[in-house]
């Protein structure tokens, strides 16, 4: 039975079990501060065969710590963990960078790292393409809470910011288009968001996209275009997902959509507003809503919050298989929620 709304304007805020050793909660909001939001995919609702690893970092972290490599969040944990590329042997973190309560986050086209976070509601952007790279400057979303983000250029260029819902009585998705240098100027909304919003995009043209869920079944998904950013959207027909989720803009300009609930992958064309389907839908190891593509774009990264991992999969957009999956020093209590190489596309 899927819980009610209701269930999920509460701020969540219990250390859950499983925490490294050492690690402290994330800050509590004032009795003055909004409510949060826990959206409905911030849940646990499993457990898998690979054995759960403890909070070990390598014995010389920072001695030992690659060049590049894939990042993992989890909601409930107050830190973004960096590991190796490849990870096959389960090796545990190899960095780390307070964040706390992250859904989505994202590698820009320079290696720039995108973390949103929900409490407070804003954005930081750190220097890449190098692990846990120096803060390059944050700023507030004004317009909702914070959940994931994406830029072709978040140092110098436009960064979007897709919000669970926006500030104020109206209690839908929306987009808010920010720079580091002058935070969030406006807001992009449109009629056919009709419920939470979940993942976003933009393209190298400046198009853009949220999906969202429908507030009248709480199972139904729309994705909605935005042309140049601007303006008041266009729902996307043809597109088939059954369920909302993350969007990943692959190398040769397809659209990637994670159906959260399925749980599976679909592959577009278009969407401007005619979705094209390429290819889907590939079945995923567990439920996952946000990942990120590698470097080459042959590779996808996705966060797991069914069985507590990072799974990855060889990508093309016409095919899709899983390669391996790793979860040392993450939960699956503590919600991981996204997974991305850096550097990406």
């Amino acid at each position: 039975m899927r819980p009610s709304r209701a269930a999920f304007s509460a701020l969540a805020l219990a250390f859950l079990a499983g925490c490294s050793a050492g690690s402290m909660a994330p800050p509590a909001p004032s009795s003055g501060q909004p409510a949060t939001v826990i959206p409905p995919w911030m849940r646990p609702v499993g457990a898998r065969e690979l054995p759960p690893g403890p909070m070990t970092f390598e014995t010389k972290p920072f001695e030992t710590k690659p060049k590049y490599g894939i990042y993992a969040s989890e909601v409930y944990g107050s830190d973004l963990l960096a590991y190796h590329n490849p990870n096959t042997g389960n090796r545990g973190p190899v960095c780390e960078l307070y964040s706390a309560y992250v859904n989505g986050f994202s590698v820009d086209g320079k290696g720039n790292l995108l973390i949103p976070t929900a409490y407070p509601d804003e954005v930081s952007v750190h220097k890449g393409p190098g692990l846990c790279g120096k803060l390059i400057g944050s700023f507030s979303d004004t317009y909702g809470q914070a959940s994931d983000a994406a830029s072709s250029d978040a140092a110098s260029g436009m960064i979007v910011v897709g919000d669970i819902e926006e500030s104020g009585s109206n209690k839908v998705g929306n987009i808010a288009v920010c720079t580091v240098a002058k935070g969030c100027t406006r807001q992009l909304r449109s009629s056919h968001i009709t419920g939470f919003g979940g993942g976003v995009a933009v393209a190298k043209n400046g198009d853009c996209w949220m999906s969202s869920e429908d507030d009248a079944s709480f199972s139904a998904a729309t994705l909605t275009y935005f042309k140049d950013c601007k303006g008041t959207g266009k729902a996307a027909r043809g597109w088939k997902n059954a369920y909302y989720g993350g969007l990943i803009i692959d190398k040769q300009g397809h659209l990637i959509s994670i159906d959260f609930q399925t749980p599976a992958l679909w592959v577009y064309r278009g969407c401007n507003p005619v979705c094209r389907v390429v290819h889907g839908p590939f079945t995923l190891e567990g439920t996952s809503f946000y990942g990120n593509l590698n470097a080459k774009g042959d590779e996808l990264a996705l966060g797991d919050n069914q069985y507590g991992q990072v799974d990855v999969y060889r990508y093309s957009p016409t095919k899709v298989t899983y390669a391996y999956s790793f979860n040392r020093g993450l939960s699956a209590s503590e919600d991981v929620e996204s997974a991305g190489f850096s550097p990406t596309i």
